[in-house]
């Protein structure tokens, strides 16, 4: 009766005593704080650190690190390593894989957001007195006042685009203006895609978001709506995670618009990432890794802020942690494995329900726990 009733309650456990533990690939530390980090197709890692600019290899391999002009406070990396940096101290910077300066330019205000076209001869910039930048082989081409603080600028293809407050702008690498459209909000997030390009919409007051996907003629193709503040979104290609204040993380077909998955989140995101369905997301110490059936698979806390989290091409994610105290300023940027069948690539089935999550999986085990005692002292 006792092995039966052992048996029994492995059973009902092994689905939960099997769930997905991501293996340590690699890490790398350093002292001060990761304000912006970019991965390109190679699976190579720019990162603005502190007051230097940094690039590491798909392995965690430290290949360069350079002095930038002024904390390095965002970056985009090509697909030949060229490592653009944007600085609070108003400088747009490139440097080579070896740390060499390929070129720089003095802006009005800080740089908030830097691009780089992926042989990294165009380049990009906003800053915040809303002026948009754009580069040819190191030379400034052009500027223009786009609003009064772009929070984002984006290349695809020979498109510049750029969100500023209350809009976003498409220009030629010209210079021309190719279309405007005009939100109501800030347009604090681009995300180009094949089938048109996604934003985030949050107003001044950030007590709601909206998510869209712009058409080439800038017809809005569908449009999802928050009644919270949304912080981050980010894209595969094939679907838009979204996360911040709303008390879930939603992904969201690009093709459709419909939610392919909702799942509880219990804090307040800083950052998400997605690929292939999967969502990692970040909230104070913790991050989580959220399965394409929409159920939470993993999740780990951390000894500091999880300030980034990010997917590689290459197939494993990155949570980046550490601390922004003056007295102790350190991040560790930490590689995790996507191995195992749970990580397979399937197909994802739009409007999907949510099978299970590790909080209702935690109550389940307790309950089986229970009754396992009972049973157990019954049968002495």
């Amino acid at each position: 009766m006792k092995r039966l009733m052992v048996i029994s309650i492995l059973f009902l456990l092994a689905p939960y005593s099997l769930a997905l533990s991501p293996t340590h690939l690699w890490s790398y530390t350093d002292e001060c704080a990761v304000f912006s980090l970019s991965i390109n197709d190679e699976g190579y890692i720019s990162l603005a650190f502190g007051y230097y600019a940094e690039l590491l290899s798909p392995n965690g391999t430290l290949l360069m690190k350079a002095p930038t002009r002024g904390i390095a406070y965002s970056t985009a990396l090509s697909d030949n390593n060229v490592v653009l940096i944007g600085t609070e101290g108003n400088w747009v910077q490139a440097f080579s894989s070896s740390g060499k300066l390929l070129w720089e330019y003095r802006t009005a205000d800080n740089v908030v957001s830097v691009a780089v076209s992926k042989d990294g001869r165009w380049a990009a910039a906003g800053d915040a007195s809303g002026y948009t930048y754009f580069f040819k082989d190191g030379k400034l081409s052009w500027k223009k006042k786009v609003g009064d603080y772009v929070w984002k600028v984006s290349i695809k293809n020979d498109t510049v685009l750029a969100g500023s407050t209350g809009r976003i702008v498409a220009f030629q690498t010209s210079g021309s203006e190719r279309w405007t459209l005009e939100v109501t909000g800030d347009v604090r997030d681009v995300i180009p895609t094949n089938r048109g390009v996604g934003i985030l919409i949050v107003p001044k007051s950030e007590n709601w978001a909206t998510v869209e996907l712009i058409g080439p003629n800038k017809n809005v193709l569908w449009s999802v709506n928050f009644s919270r503040y949304v912080r981050k979104i980010e894209s595969d290609g094939e679907n838009i995670a979204v996360a911040g204040m709303t008390g879930k993380v939603v992904l969201i077909s690009i093709n459709s618009g419909r939610v392919v998955y909702s799942s509880p989140l219990a804090m307040y995101a800083n950052d998400v990432g997605t690929l292939g369905g999967y969502t990692i997301v970040s909230g104070g110490r913790i991050a989580q890794l959220i399965a394409p059936n929409g159920s939470v698979v993993w999740f780990k806390k951390f000894n500091g802020t999880v300030y980034h989290v990010a997917f590689s091409p290459k197939g494993y994610f990155l949570t980046e942690y550490g601390s922004h105290d003056v007295q102790n300023c350190y991040s560790n940027i930490t590689a995790w494995s996507l191995s195992g069948k749970t990580y397979q690539r399937r197909h994802l089935k739009e409007g999907g329900s949510i099978t299970f999550n590790i909080y209702t999986g935690v109550i389940l085990i307790a309950i089986i726990a229970f009754l396992g005692v009972l049973l157990w002292k019954r049968g002495q």
